[in-house]
């Protein structure tokens, strides 16, 4: 089974429990190790993933997946942000069927602006990791010679793409997160799973440092999703005919890649300022993550999908490059409308709000 098969097959059991989907990832990746013991048994129980049973570093994880450590690493970053992506979308719709139920001050919680604003931003964010994760499950299975360094880049910035659209969703669902209160509940258990994730998980927790040595290898790679990609001349004449409202976002985010791809070597280059290389390694995850979000639209367009919508699309470059500048300001009205008439429908519906992996736009060159 594929990386994207078995992340396919993952992702409804991550809408449940995140720890009934890592156990459905467990003929990919193995059983996970999370970190000492803190007891002299064999097994950490976690108080984030509540029911999910970490082996202690000893166990025998390689008795149920026959991988080396560096093929199961790169599975395991690979496939975990890209299902887990179902917690955040279970989250998204209950959060929605709540503030569609919960009236407050004449009407609905989903009639504030705010609220309205905050679920515009977390499905953006979902829309990008769902991209981005959705690009390096392809290039891990189809094993591009960059594999390593675009996953655990991806990984990375799914992570926190997770869980900070999971903290946006806690704000939206008010005291029903933290009282939990029926029927509600599966989104505080969510949105502590998903910001517990990447610490309890070690081939996440490192994916960033372990990333930085080969940053400036990927920045040259002419990959799909590969920063370089945001400077062909095809995406910027496409985005200008069919998208123009996302026109100035890609123009400021193709200038930050230019500064990018010029900028000295420091990566790879011995005594280089760590932080620096760390914040250069960010920057390329957020430029390759709006290279996969483009990429994405582009080979959706025709689609009903939330992806072929070009205001989703800006809606997600808009976000990211909120991130790179560090100043992240509200998303313009009418994209806002957009993607909340969006996630109304999906759940509406009961349907999911990304695209996932199986059902990819994005595939590697």
């Amino acid at each position: 089974m594929s990386i994207a098969e078995s992340v396919e097959h993952a992702r409804p059991a991550f809408q449940r429990d995140v720890s009934a989907g890592l156990d459905a990832l467990e003929p990919l990746i193995g059983r996970l190790a999370g970190g000492p013991p803190i007891s002299a048994g064999d097994h950490v129980v976690t108080s984030a993933l509540r029911n999910y049973r970490f082996d202690a570093p000893h166990a025998p994880a390689s008795d149920i997946v026959p991988m080396d450590g560096v093929a199961r690493t790169l599975a395991t970053r690979a496939a975990v942000p890209a299902a887990a992506l179902g917690a955040l979308d279970a989250a998204l719709r209950e959060s929605v069927q709540y503030a569609r139920n919960r009236h407050l001050y004449g009407g609905t919680v989903l009639d504030i602006p705010h609220a309205r604003s905050l679920l515009a931003a977390a499905l953006a964010d979902a829309l990008t990791a769902d991209a981005l994760s959705s690009a390096a499950v392809c290039q891990a299975d189809a094993h591009v010679p960059v594999a390593a360094v675009a996953v655990a880049l991806s990984a990375h910035l799914s992570c926190l793409l997770l869980s900070e659209a999971a903290q946006q969703v806690s704000v939206l669902a008010g005291s029903t997160f933290y009282a939990r209160i029926a029927p509600f509940e599966l989104i505080e258990q969510h949105v502590r799973d998903l910001a517990g994730l990447s610490t309890l998980v070690p081939e996440l927790a490192d994916a960033l440092p372990s990333a930085s040595a080969g940053v400036e290898a990927w920045c040259d790679d002419t990959g799909a999703t590969a920063p370089r990609a945001l400077l062909h001349p095809d995406v910027a004449a496409a985005i200008a005919s069919d998208a123009p409202g996302a026109a100035e976002v890609h123009a400021a985010l193709a200038a930050l890649a230019v500064e990018t791809l010029t900028r000295p070597a420091a990566g790879g280059r011995e005594g280089a300022d760590p932080h620096q290389t760390l914040e250069l390694a960010h920057r390329v995850a957020l430029l390759t993550a709006a290279a996969a979000v483009i990429d994405g639209w582009r080979r959706a367009r025709g689609s009903d999908a939330i992806a072929a919508d070009p205001l989703a699309m800006e809606a997600c470059l808009r976000r990211i490059r909120g991130r790179v500048v560090r100043r992240q300001p509200p998303l313009p009205t009418d994209l806002v409308e957009r993607l909340v008439a969006h996630a109304e429908a999906r759940a509406a519906r009961g349907e999911e709000m990304a695209i996932g992996p199986a059902r990819a736009t994005v595939t590697p060159l």
